[in-house]
């Protein structure tokens, strides 16, 4: 999954002017793969979340921290940062294991400076999917890509940039959204 993410990453990361991107905030970031290579071969300055203690413990453990490159216990819901702090958020296979990714989208806002970006790769199920198990399933994301973007549109960020959906039985979305300007 590693290697698809960064992949994902970096072709969004090529669409864009990146010069004025210097602090990244990777959430989910597991054992810090992603956020590791961002820092080396981009020069960014990193800070990699995961609300499991032991990824973390781990991505300390196989990426030497340095003033480049930070690893945190934090849960999204409820980020440790200051408000307009990051140029870029990423965000990879994090929201369909989160209730209510709705106050994710609401804190990565809050973190992102306007004209900052925001690169979303989840999957979303169909509209069925949604309503025979949202009810069921409680401790997941349970959401259509719909609802999704709609959230992060109410929270002043617009897509600029989206591939194709992948998938059989749910769809696996990338989108590069980008917060605007008040």
């Amino acid at each position: 999954h590693a290697k698809k993410n960064f992949k994902i990453v970096e072709q969004f990361f090529n669409c864009i002017d990146a010069v004025d991107i210097k602090n990244v905030l990777e959430i989910g970031c597991g054992v810090g793969i992603v956020a590791s290579n961002l820092s080396g071969k981009y020069n960014l300055n990193i800070i990699g979340i995961d609300i499991d203690g032991g990824q973390i413990e781990d991505a300390k453990k196989y990426h030497t921290e340095n003033e480049n490159l930070k690893f945190s216990e934090a849960d999204a819901a409820d980020l440790p940062f200051g408000n307009k702090q990051f140029d870029m958020v990423v965000s990879q296979n994090v929201f369909h294991h989160i209730n209510k990714w709705d106050s994710v989208i609401k804190e990565i806002s809050r973190v992102l400076k306007p004209g900052g970006y925001l690169i979303f790769s989840d999957i979303a199920f169909s509209k069925l999917t949604v309503i025979i198990f949202k009810r069921i399933v409680n401790a997941y994301g349970v959401y259509t890509i719909s609802e999704v973007i709609n959230t992060f549109k109410r929270n002043s960020l617009e897509i600029a940039l989206n591939q194709k959906p992948q998938g059989l039985i749910w769809n696996e979305y990338s989108i590069l959204f980008q917060k605007k300007y008040s």
